[in-house]
């Protein structure tokens, strides 16, 4: 039970990061007119938020949840790959290097 309230503790971290680079994003992609792909983050979020829903609901109810226990590490891959290629998409020019 304590490992899954750590998880609870890093996702909701996450989630606040994604927070705070959706309304950086969206600020940089009004500047330069950009689609707003910045609604992924939030989408990211979600995806973390039922991840971590379905880790605490098999931790706590075993029997019940038995089915569910994979989608926390599926859920959580899917948040962080949609939120590692958003950030690319706005933020990737700061690490290009022109040739």
């Amino acid at each position: 039970m304590i490992t899954a309230v750590m998880w609870a503790v890093v996702i909701v971290s996450l989630m606040f990061t994604f927070y705070t680079l959706a309304q950086f994003s969206e600020r940089l992609g009004k500047a330069l007119h950009l689609k707003p792909y910045y609604i992924l983050y939030y989408a990211a979020s979600l995806l973390l938020f039922i991840g971590i829903q379905t880790e605490l609901l098999s931790e706590m109810v075993p029997g019940l949840a038995a089915g569910y226990a994979h989608w926390f590490g599926i859920l959580t891959a899917t948040g962080m790959t949609v939120a590692l290629l958003t950030t690319v998409g706005y933020w990737g020019w700061l690490i290009r290097v022109n040739h």
